[in-house]
């Protein structure tokens, strides 16, 4: 199991390349994907509802894995094909010309999916390739990433390779769940000042067995929150908290300063600053 550069952000047996938006209701707003290259649609699929798989269950989407998308045809045995549009999103159909750039749907979560985000695969004459080396899948991991690999040089240049990242970070007066913060990133409960809980929480992506998440935070009245987590395994996203209960008829008025970093082999990887103006 290794991504295009020797880490950890895939699984086995995955064929291509995910791009995530930080919820489903990210993706309602309306995320366009767009063409890679020319081509002519190949073929098309609408009409799957957007649903996590792993609260509905796989029974639905046996051999329609992919979801709503689309595969486009680019000549001399090169395919892209497009996976879990966001249902009645697609614009394109069968045997329809299209240019670089020009927008076939928007994201979504349809098919065999957990959270919000295109998949993309690249094939040449039915072999996978991996797209950020030109290798096949057998050979695709390359420790140095020479080159842009199928990918515009400016692109690869603006997308540095990232293997653990802050994905939301702040103060919360009740610690929030993964699958919540799929449906929506948004959707965690303010502190007040009669919270039963003052605590900081932190959404990691591809986080790796012993990474680190340390979380501090100072507030009024001389408050500290410290906390780190240890990861035990290898997470495609992780939610660590630390925090206090409280013990007075309200948490101090005033301006509460924390930040969440993330740690590997002891250096910090990951950074964040959150604040808090409580009132």
């Amino acid at each position: 199991m290794r991504d295009f550069r020797c880490g950890t952000s895939t699984y086995d047996g995955h064929k291509g390349v995910d791009f995530r938006v930080l919820s489903a209701a990210a993706a309602k707003a309306g995320v366009a994907v767009i063409a890679a290259a020319p081509g002519v649609v190949k073929g098309v699929r609408d009409g799957m509802q957007d649903a996590f798989s792993r609260e509905t269950g796989k029974a639905g989407i046996a051999d329609r894995e992919c979801g709503n998308g689309m595969v486009l045809d680019h000549g001399n045995g090169w395919e892209t094909q497009y996976c879990h549009l966001r249902q009645g999103s697609v614009v394109v159909k069968r045997g329809q010309k299209v240019e670089r750039g020009d927008k076939l749907g928007e994201v979504g979560w349809s098919g065999l999916a957990d959270f919000a985000h295109l998949h993309l695969s690249v094939r040449n004459d039915g072999k996978v390739v991996e797209p950020f080396t030109g290798r096949g899948q057998e050979n695709a991991c390359a420790r140095d990433a020479a080159g842009a690999g199928l990918w515009d040089e400016a692109v690869t240049k603006g997308f540095p390779y990232v293997n653990g990242e802050i994905l939301g970070a702040g103060f919360v007066g009740a610690v929030p769940g993964r699958a919540a913060l799929e449906h929506d990133h948004t959707d965690v409960r303010p502190v007040t000042p009669d919270s039963p809980l003052l605590a900081i929480y932190a959404r990691i992506s591809n986080a790796r067995e012993g990474d680190q998440v340390r979380m501090t935070a100072d507030g009024p009245g001389g408050l500290t929150i410290r906390g780190v987590d240890t990861l035990k395994k290898n997470n495609q996203v992780q939610i660590s908290a630390a925090g206090k209960k409280r013990t007075t008829a309200d948490w101090p008025r005033g301006r509460y300063q924390g930040r969440v970093e993330l740690l590997r082999d002891g250096a910090v990887i990951a950074t964040r600053g959150i604040d808090l103006d409580l009132r």
